[in-house]
């Protein structure tokens, strides 16, 4: 099996990543519904942080102690100083800036080491976004964010239509900065085409949820458009080599079109869907 080989053959190692991707996996999907959203309390949150890195370095061959102590004291942190700060005068600000730093610094790397060829930060990365949304939710309580998994009939309309709106935008800032060319498939569409259905809700469940909700539902309203999609450029400096300023200026470009799309749509579920449909496109027509 290609995963297996890429696990380097070992079984066990394969079966407490599968246990801990599935684990996460669940714990994330519990923001799906407001209902499921509420019950989480502030010891539950910390409790549940550091659970998937426990149960992935069960397949190691070290201790998962100071992995399982650094997620649950990241967690206890913010879950703990975040309502101190949502009292205080533009204490969003320091909130979000608290969320953001762990994902821009790559810290989740140091708990999860790879397992074989396979990088498992992407396990904390989910456990961060689960954490803080549920926090800033409660204690900053933000109007106007629409937050949910699912987009209504009039946000995919609207997302559809600020996707096509970006699509000159993106190409001409694409192309002029170098940072990505036209590239046609060259496997079946049949298999082109499932693979840009994974991407699409891959990302917009997990990436453009998230960003989303930072950028377009807690920061834009207090900051503007223009300095969100400002922000929201500079922060993909990091993307595979810093500084990576090709994609930070399309980012950027993007970031506004994202942004018309939450003013239109109400709420984030709009911005996402036209997040999600740039980047499956970038990945399916780009190079």
């Amino acid at each position: 099996m290609p995963w297996l080989d890429k696990l380097g053959g070992d079984a066990a190692l394969a079966a407490w990543v599968a246990v801990a991707v599935l684990v996460e996996a669940a714990l994330y999907a519990s923001m799906a519904r407001e209902a499921w959203r509420r019950r989480w309390q502030r010891r539950m949150l910390v409790a549940a942080a550091p659970l998937s890195c426990a149960l992935y370095h069960v397949g190691l061959d070290w201790s998962s102690l100071p992995s399982v102590l650094g997620l649950g004291a990241m967690a206890a942190f913010f879950v703990g100083l975040s309502p101190v700060l949502a009292r205080r005068r533009h204490g969003w600000l320091w909130v979000a800036a608290l969320a953001a730093a762990p994902v821009l610094l790559k810290a989740f790397r140091l708990f999860y080491p790879p397992a074989g060829e396979l990088r498992m930060e992407f396990l904390g990365q989910l456990m961060w976004i689960r954490t803080t949304v549920l926090t800033v939710l409660r204690d900053l309580q933000p109007e106007g964010i629409g937050f949910g998994f699912w987009p209504g009939a009039r946000e995919w309309k609207t997302g559809l239509l600020y996707f096509v709106l970006l699509m000159p935008a993106a190409f001409a800032a694409a192309w002029l900065t170098g940072f990505a060319r036209p590239a046609w498939p060259g496997e079946p569409w049949l298999w082109t085409a499932g693979k840009a259905a994974a991407t699409f809700f891959g990302i917009l469940w997990v990436v453009a949820l998230s960003e989303e909700f930072f950028f377009r539902g807690l920061l834009q309203p207090r900051i503007g458009l223009w300095a969100a999609s400002a922000l929201f450029g500079l922060a993909h400096l990091g993307f595979r080599e810093f500084p990576n300023w090709r994609f930070a200026v399309v980012a950027a470009v993007a970031g506004v079109f994202y942004g018309l799309a939450f003013r239109a749509g109400g709420g984030i579920r709009a911005s996402m869907v036209t997040h999600a449909l740039t980047v499956a496109a970038w990945r399916t027509f780009f190079r």
